[in-house]
């Protein structure tokens, strides 16, 4: 967990977020735990740290910025819209 903090911090101090994807999360917060668990965890490990996270589904992907008033105050996770009804025709058809 030291690791991941001192990642994260390094990067704040060079840009205003820190993007963390699935396989590293995965070192400090396994896959095994249920999605809900995991991501209050990383909840907690950002809490501890004064930072505020965003969650983005694709993949799980955690974005760390340093917590401000605006940041706390949002939370929220973007789910990747469904593919539109002629993508998937065009899919079908290449699959055919």
């Amino acid at each position: 967990m030291r690791k991941l903090a001192s990642r994260i911090e390094q990067e704040l101090k060079q840009q205003d977020v820190c993007a963390v994807y699935n396989s590293e999360l995965a070192r400090v917060f396994p896959k095994t735990l249920s999605p809900e668990k995991r991501k209050e965890r990383i909840k907690r490990f950002a809490n501890e740290h004064k930072l505020a996270v965003t969650f983005y589904d694709v993949g799980l992907c955690a974005v760390f910025e340093p917590r401000t008033r605006a940041s706390r105050e949002r939370e929220f996770v973007l789910p990747l819209s469904a593919p539109s009804k002629r993508a998937a025709r065009t899919r079908k058809r290449r699959t055919q």
